[in-house]
């Protein structure tokens, strides 16, 4: 009986600690969320430290509850905790999802965070035991705000997730957009497998994308010099990214280019302004055929920051701005380009303001 009272006891001790600990969460988080929404400006706010332990907050009501063991551990319950700090401060989202079954060991539980910007900002969390004590063991965040997606087991059989990031809209561009593809390690946490930063190391612009049947697929605008943020009919890349067998991870499946043609136009036009620059006769000749109009080109132009216009859709010809400097001023030049067997020639020249 005796030992009944104190288990009991025991029980009652370390509900009040929890619940004390977490009244003190929840107050230090509502704090740190009045700051970053700017209610409070007693201080300047350094936003990443903010953020860093907004979320290690919540770390703290996941992993208290996973501790508890079943069925305080499980998802939903683990949810009521999140809610609870979202109440006080909503300006975050906190969600808790878990993935995988036996036979290949516990379920993992994975955090998906996310704070307002600019720019917003997410977060992903892997909970497992180290030492036998829940941590939360692995950790990525990026811009933008994360979505946690399907994906088949790997073929092993181990639980394996997508993540992306999507940041905020720009103008009439691309969002940017980072995708990591995790799955479940051997010591029973987790480990990423495959990111988009390592395809695309100078960022990812996309029109859009789409994760479906073990395939991940990016519509995005190609870059080259010509491309102008914001201008209509140029160059855009459709990848379909699938698991790589023999390497691991994930490799590019497929790629569709829509509208080439403005990207080959540009390629012309490069060519054209470096020859002009070089005196290399034999080039301007190739891509401007008539003699009349390579007599009225200058000996040096230079790409302005203008969108192409297009004749029509597809475009029979295509004029682009370009600039001359004339006795110290710039005057403005229009290319007037058409497509032929032989490539992109161009057919008239001649500046703007004449």
């Amino acid at each position: 009986m005796g030992r009944t009272w104190a288990a009991v006891l025991l029980l009652l001790l370390t509900a009040a600690a929890a619940g004390g600990a977490a009244e003190d969460r929840r107050e230090r988080y509502g704090e740190l969320g009045r700051r970053l929404s700017g209610e409070e400006t007693t201080s300047p706010v350094d936003t990443d430290a903010a953020l860093a332990e907004l979320f290690a907050l919540a770390d703290a009501e996941v992993v208290d509850n996973l501790r508890a063991g079943e069925p305080y551990a499980s998802a939903p319950f683990i949810q009521e905790r999140l809610d609870a700090l979202m109440a006080v401060w909503g300006g975050a989202g906190l969600r808790v999802h878990r993935l995988g079954r036996a036979p290949e060991g516990p379920a993992l539980t994975v955090g998906v965070f996310s704070a307002p910007g600019p720019p917003p900002v997410g977060s992903l969390r892997v909970y497992a035991r180290r030492d036998a004590e829940p941590t939360a063991l692995a950790s990525s965040t990026h811009e933008g705000t994360p979505a946690l997606h399907a994906w088949p087991p790997a073929r092993d059989g181990a639980t394996q997730f997508v993540v992306a990031w999507m940041g905020a809209a720009s103008g009439p561009g691309g969002r940017p957009l980072v995708i990591e593809v995790w799955r479940r390690s051997r010591s029973g946490g987790a480990e990423r497998i495959w990111s988009s930063t390592a395809e695309f190391p100078d960022g990812l612009s996309v029109l859009g994308f789409g994760v479906k049947d073990g395939a991940i697929s990016v519509r995005y605008e190609a870059r080259y010099p010509g491309w102008h943020p914001g201008c209509q009919g140029q160059t855009e890349q459709i990848d379909v990214y699938r698991p790589d067998p023999r390497r691991g991870g994930l490799a590019l499946a497929s790629r569709r280019v829509v509208r080439a043609w403005h990207r080959e136009l540009q390629a012309a036009v490069s060519r054209l302004l470096a020859a002009l620059g070089a005196g290399d006769v034999v080039t301007i000749n190739r891509l401007v055929p008539d003699r009349a109009v390579r007599a009225r080109l200058p000996h040096a132009l230079a790409r302005e920051p203008a969108c192409d216009q297009e004749s029509v859709r597809p475009p029979s010809s295509v004029a682009v701005a370009v600039t001359e400097t004339r006795n110290g001023r710039l005057v403005p030049w229009s290319l007037t380009w058409r497509p032929s067997p032989a490539g992109w020639r161009l057919t008239a020249a001649a500046p703007m303001l004449e």
